[in-house]
């Protein structure tokens, strides 16, 4: 691994591998969609996917051609904490790419008829969120978990501020997110970094100098309260939320295997009481997604209508037995499942780029890469109890969404 911090303040995270002549790369641009101004909600999303639609010597089919002609792609997101673009292709086709990569980021066109159309893509996918249920129960439960912030908004962002964004809106956006130290740039590949280093510096060397820190937000779930909204459907859905740590705090990889143990696949609790021993359940589960501000443990369930308040006790009983203990066996199991996972994810050279470049990202450092099967492993039951009476005893949020 070679990590190179340009005079610019962008970071360069390099890793040589030996293989079929494949690289891939992701670009992390921090500060995501908790940057959209009100009145603009969804901005950042709309100047990610207008990147890829042309630039002064690129048009859409060619930014494409060059890395699917080389067996590859590239492709962009938006998440609350960064952005990314993510691109793969043969190692022979590397600078074609990276002057590709290079034109889209400095001369970007924003052409007005492919914002019309990208704009009408998004408000369909949000329209699309409101028919599924969990998707719709969630988007409700950003709102009660992440109350006056910006995260109680989807990056997909809210249909009427969609509609009266503009190229003016995108470009700013653009020339706000083009600063060095918003950019951690993680590349995995073989060929040597000797060879790699001119496109990567020519590319990344020019962005204007800076630091940046993604900003600080607060909102501490306590007490319990439920929100139940009505709509079509033939089941009930469930969202319980309570404190979890973020990505920096002491108990991230004790929360990890709690998660593992509660809603984590067909041998985790909620599971087994819940769908197995009481037949409560269609799906349920629980995730702890990773964040840099306001850590979320969320339970859900897809239940009968007739059955609402049943799977609803149900599921917090089951969150609440921690208490009594946790076995050598769960323990055991839901490390395994969770290290298996990571290893996993990590065959593809483009998982193992995106991996280091987020680990860098969200403040871990790239080496937690490395070193997160053997931080999980060595969690601890009494780890566990901590973690669950710090966060999980304080209180919940839940959303019913029922027919």
């Amino acid at each position: 691994m070679i990590k190179s911090i340009l005079s610019n303040g962008t970071t360069v995270l390099y890793k040589q591998t030996e293989g079929e002549g494949i690289i891939a790369g992701a670009i992390f641009i921090k500060g995501g969609s908790m940057e959209d101004p009100e009145g603009k909600k969804g901005l950042t999303n709309l100047t990610l996917s207008l990147l890829l639609k042309g630039s002064k010597k690129y048009d859409a089919y060619q930014i494409s051609k060059v890395f699917e002609d080389s067996g590859g792609y590239i492709s962009t997101s938006v998440g609350e904490e960064y952005a990314t673009i993510e691109f793969a292709l043969r190692t022979e086709d590397f600078e074609k790419g990276m002057r590709v990569i290079k034109d889209m980021i400095y001369n970007p066109l924003f052409p007005e008829d492919k914002l019309k159309m990208e704009k009408r893509n998004v408000i369909a996918q949000i329209k699309a969120k409101k028919e599924e249920g969990f998707s719709y129960a969630f988007d409700q439960l950003r709102k009660e978990i992440y109350r006056g912030t910006p995260y109680q908004y989807s990056p997909l962002g809210v249909e009427k501020d969609i509609k009266g964004i503009t190229v003016k809106d995108l470009k700013k956006r653009w020339k706000q997110m083009l600063s060095g130290g918003r950019f951690i740039v993680s590349y995995v590949g073989d060929m040597p970094y000797s060879t790699a280093e001119k496109s990567i510096k020519s590319v990344f060397g020019k962005l204007e100098k800076s630091s940046y820190e993604i900003p600080h937000y607060e909102f501490e779930i306590t007490g319990k309260k439920c929100k139940t909204l009505k709509r079509e459907g033939a089941q009930s859905t469930i969202l319980v939320a309570y404190d979890a740590p973020t990505a920096r705090d002491g108990g991230y990889f004790a929360m990890k295997v709690l998660n593992g143990i509660l809603g984590s696949g067909f041998t985790s609790r909620l599971f087994q009481q819940l769908r197995e021993k009481e037949g409560l359940a269609y799906a349920v589960g629980s995730f702890f997604p990773t964040r840099v501000n306001m850590g979320r443990f969320i339970a859900y369930i897809g239940t009968a209508p007739d059955n609402t308040e049943k799977a609803l006790k149900g599921m917090v009983n089951v969150i609440k037995s921690i208490e009594k203990g946790v076995t050598d066996d769960e323990l055991k199991i839901a490390k395994e499942k969770i290290v298996g996972h990571f290893l996993l994810e990590h065959q593809t050279r483009a998982k193992q780029a995106w991996y280091i470049g987020w680990f860098e990202t969200i403040g871990l450092g790239y080496q937690i890469d490395r070193e997160y099967p053997r931080m999980i492993n060595r969690v601890k039951k009494e780890d566990i109890y901590d973690v669950w009476r710090k966060y999980i005893t304080k209180g919940y949020r839940c959303v019913i969404v029922k027919p």
